[in-house]
């Protein structure tokens, strides 16, 4: 049962006695109602007014989905429509036919909390689609009036860090737009193209020997004319919206062709061993209390460069960007000498297992490895974490390009892990509740990779002071009082080198208890590639991992931060200061682009009349000389202001309160009309869900490629596709048919929820293993009598040993071609010789 709620944003500028929001009737016991209602009529108050329209559960009194309208996405819907509906409706819309209702189809989101601005567009999924008819009115008299009323303001938001970074943002779009003219021009003149400059230097020789400087005001204006004339063109073939559905798609591809120049060479892995944590002296800075503490282990590509090495490492390696979490430990309680014995994954760690079916195996031989190296001891845990060899643009060597052929590159090549600038970062942090409030990181040890590489195969091993976020400085501990009386069995812990000898002489004073962290780091530098010929799996490895730690480096950068204050008192000044300053921004932002979106036919009954008045003004340039126009236009001013001082005698008249208040409500034409047009924080909220379509799109294509290499490369399948796998409803007697993606890999059949679960990583949802009876199955009596006729012939039945011993999976293939190669696949793989 549900029904549909319109909410109004209610602000300063609101109608007088205008309702906040208002209802349908409740449609019962469907899940596509139709709600047959009446006309429900709002007063817009300004063109900034935004309304929430919620699909409301009956029954709970809570919504179902959100959808969102704003005064300005109706208006540029209807400005689309008409510039879409041909040359008859073009017309009666400039000259101001009223338009009819307009169907639209909005995306229904859920997890929205209060349904207006940014807040809509973070919601993170769908729950249907709702159709409106839906129609905005807007008062002629504004514009056409001598004494119009006057059109207030968009209300002032609340202040708002995301909002903040939305003004820089857009400040910084109007700073390229302006660099990417420059730069046209730059290009224009620089002989790039021969015959574009030569072109251009003909017209700028003819314009300055034969041109008459008397009629000099004309090019620029005419220049402008040709310009709108161009956009006008770009609006009426669709081109003008593209500028901002190919935001998503456009962005991606930049990103994703950085990436690709990362992995234009092929980096060798090295692999990161740390294990054997212990803490002592580990208390509060503030209380000098012991507390619950734990260990977040982090690789640091950039630790130990300067600002412009730092600079340099971001533009040609995107994974540089951020710190990257390897694991963390378990906190074992209160107490200020921990043993962490247990080290969990990172979810960067985990999905790089998923992604990788080998580096699981490898991974995880090294954990048993190292612990057991650790004097026999399997309760201290190790982890191990893949990364790649720093690059660099200097040109060091050939490099091995992909299919083993050597291959020459001029832009980057591999930097020695002796150059390396980064570092293993062990940062020591509370646990407790209040943490979570405030910088809970009591400290941190660096260790570079550059001393790990020179230490050999021995590794680094021993105690190390935990010394201030960000430092690089790696300092080691004092001798423990008992230190360990066995010797290391596997000798290969470089712990003399690192740890200070404590002095026996008598008399002096006790020790400062400095809190320390003993730690074990071995440093492997290759893991995939050996000494043999390079293969296919290793390079394809090397890039999965690289395009992983990109794409962590740019989730990371793009998060944006928060704002905590210290009092209620601290935090109401901020808001009020920073509302103050925010909404100054946005309006001078919104003036700019305003006065831009005038000329690009945003709004084209403005923009006409605009090109009008600018073609009449070049008429008069190009017919008059500018000198004269220049003498006439002073001779005015001079001429305004001798009659007022000399002649003009102004009458005195009485003002009472109602003059006031008229004054107060009459505005200006002209303001109004400004206050009209678009800015272009509308045009993208407009078409915000388009571009997020399109980059769906250009993500799917782009991840379709690297996963066809994937599986070609690294998990060698016999066979992959999308199916869809029978579940039963634990609960009741149901069942569903749902999407996965699956395949089969050596003896082994997988499947996903989706391809993008694969792509990105994600947890399998289950596997069967085809040892000892298994393989292809027959349908089962209840199977024939719950699927439906037209299904059967497409199903496959799998069994073998899932998780819980054996297990049978029912698929539909999507054709029948499908269904053949998935059961050749099947047969091929459980035959095969295995080890039960």
């Amino acid at each position: 049962d549900h029904y549909v709620r319109i909410s109004s944003r209610r602000g300063r500028s609101a109608a007088a006695g205008e309702v906040a929001s208002r209802r349908t009737k409740t449609v019962m016991q469907t899940s596509r109602p139709v709600f047959n209602t009446e006309r429900m009529a709002f007063v817009v108050p300004h063109y900034g007014a935004e309304y929430k329209l919620e699909v409301v559960d009956a029954d709970t009194d809570s919504p179902v989905g959100t959808a969102f309208l704003s005064a300005q996405g109706l208006l540029h819907g209807q400005r689309d429509a008409m510039l879409a509906g041909g040359p008859v409706r073009l017309l009666l819309g400039l000259l101001g036919s009223t338009p009819g209702p307009r169907r639209v189809r909005l995306e229904l989101r859920t997890g929205v909390r209060t349904g207006f601005g940014l807040d809509y567009y973070a919601s993170p999924g769908t729950s249907g689609w709702v159709e409106v008819d839906v129609r905005l009115l807007e008062d002629a008299s504004l514009f056409r009036s001598a004494s119009p009323r006057r059109c207030p303001p968009r209300d002032g938001e609340d202040f708002d860090v995301a909002l903040i970074q939305l003004h820089i943002a857009r400040i910084g779009r109007l700073y390229e737009d302006v660099a990417r003219v420059a730069g046209a021009y730059v290009y224009v003149v620089s002989w790039e193209s021969r015959e574009l400059t030569s072109v251009s230097l003909v017209i700028f020789l003819y314009t300055c020997l034969r041109f008459n400087m008397e009629y000099i005001g004309s090019l620029p204006v005419g220049t402008l004319v040709l310009y709108m004339v161009y956009l006008a063109y770009l609006r009426l073939s669709g081109h003008f919206k593209e500028r901002w559905t190919d935001v998503e798609k456009l962005a991606l591809i930049k990103r994703e062709s950085k990436v690709n120049m990362n992995q234009s060479i092929y980096r060798p892995l090295g692999l990161l061993r740390v294990g054997d944590l212990r803490g002592r002296n580990i208390r509060s800075r503030d209380l000098g209390l012991p507390g619950s503490f734990y260990v977040s282990i982090l690789y640091d590509p950039a630790r130990y460069a300067d600002a412009r090495a730092s600079s340099e490492l971001a533009n040609v390696d995107v994974s540089s960007g951020c710190a990257h979490e390897i694991g963390s430990t378990v906190s074992p309680g209160i107490t200020a000498s921990p043993e962490w014995n247990s080290i969990e994954d990172s979810a960067e760690l985990t999905h790089v297992k998923h992604m990788l079916p080998n580096i699981t195996d490898i991974l995880d031989h090294t954990r048993h490895e190292a612990a057991g190296s650790m004097g026999g001891s399997e309760r201290r845990s190790s982890i191990g974490y893949p990364i790649p060899t720093p690059i660099t643009e200097r040109v060091r060597e050939v490099v091995m390009a992909s299919d083993n052929e050597p291959a020459t590159n001029t832009r980057l090549s591999l930097l020695p892990w002796e150059e390396s600038h980064g570092a293993v970062v062990l940062q020591v942090k509370y646990t407790e509740v209040l943490s979570s409030f405030f910088d809970n990181v009591l400290g941190e040890v660096v260790i570079p990779i550059a001393k790990l590489v020179g230490s050999g195969n021995k590794g680094v091993e021993g105690w190390f002071r935990v010394l201030e976020a960000g430092t690089k400085d790696c300092i080691p501990g004092d001798e423990p009082e008992s230190p360990r009386s066995a010797p290391d069995p596997a000798g290969d812990g470089d712990a003399g080198s690192y740890q200070r000898s404590s002095s026996s002489g008598k008399g002096t004073a006790p020790p400062i208890e400095h809190p320390q962290v003993h730690v074990r780091v071995n440093f492997s530098p290759t893991v995939i590639a050996g000494d043999s010929a390079l293969q296919k799996s290793d390079i394809e490895a090397s890039k999965v991992i690289c395009e992983e730690m990109a794409r962590t480096a740019s989730g990371k950068q793009s998060s944006g931060g928060s704002v905590i204050g210290s009092s209620l008192n601290t935090i109401n000044t901020v808001r009020t200061l920073g509302g103050n300053l925010q909404n100054q921004l946005a309006f001078v932002v919104d003036l700019v682009e305003q006065g831009r979106n005038a000329f690009n036919f945003s709004s084209p009954q403005i923009t006409i009349v605009l090109f009008v008045c600018l073609l009449a003004l070049w008429s008069i340039l190009a017919t008059i000389p500018t000198r004269i126009i220049v003498l006439a236009v002073g001779l005015v001013q001079y001429s305004a202001t001798f009659y007022s001082k000399f002649f003009y005698k102004p009458k005195r008249t009485v003002r009472n309160t109602s003059d006031e208040v008229d004054k107060e409500v009459t505005g200006n034409p002209l303001e109004n009309l400004c206050l009209s047009i678009p800015t272009d924080e509308d045009l993208r909220r407009t078409y915000f869900w388009e571009a997020k379509r399109e980059g769906e799109r250009e993500r799917k294509k782009l991840a379709a490629a690297k996963r066809e290499s994937r599986l070609e490369k690294l998990w060698k399948t016999q066979w992959h596709g999308t199916l869809k796998i029978k579940r039963n409803d634990p609960d009741t007697s149901l069942w569903r048919w749902e999407s996965a993606f699956a395949l089969i890999e050596g003896h082994r059949f997988i499947w996903w929820k989706s391809e993008k679960h694969f792509d990105t990583g994600e947890a399998s949802e289950g596997s069967l293993f085809f040892a000892g009876h298994a393989g292809l199955s027959g349908l089962s009596p209840l199977d024939l009598r719950e699927l439906p006729t037209g299904d059967i012939p497409s199903v496959v039945s799998i069994f073998g040993r899932g998780q819980q011993g054996q297990q049978k999976v029912t698929c539909l293939a999507p054709d029948h071609t499908a269904k053949q190669t998935l059961e050749n696949a099947v047969i091929f793989a459980s035959s095969d010789t295995k080890a039960d």
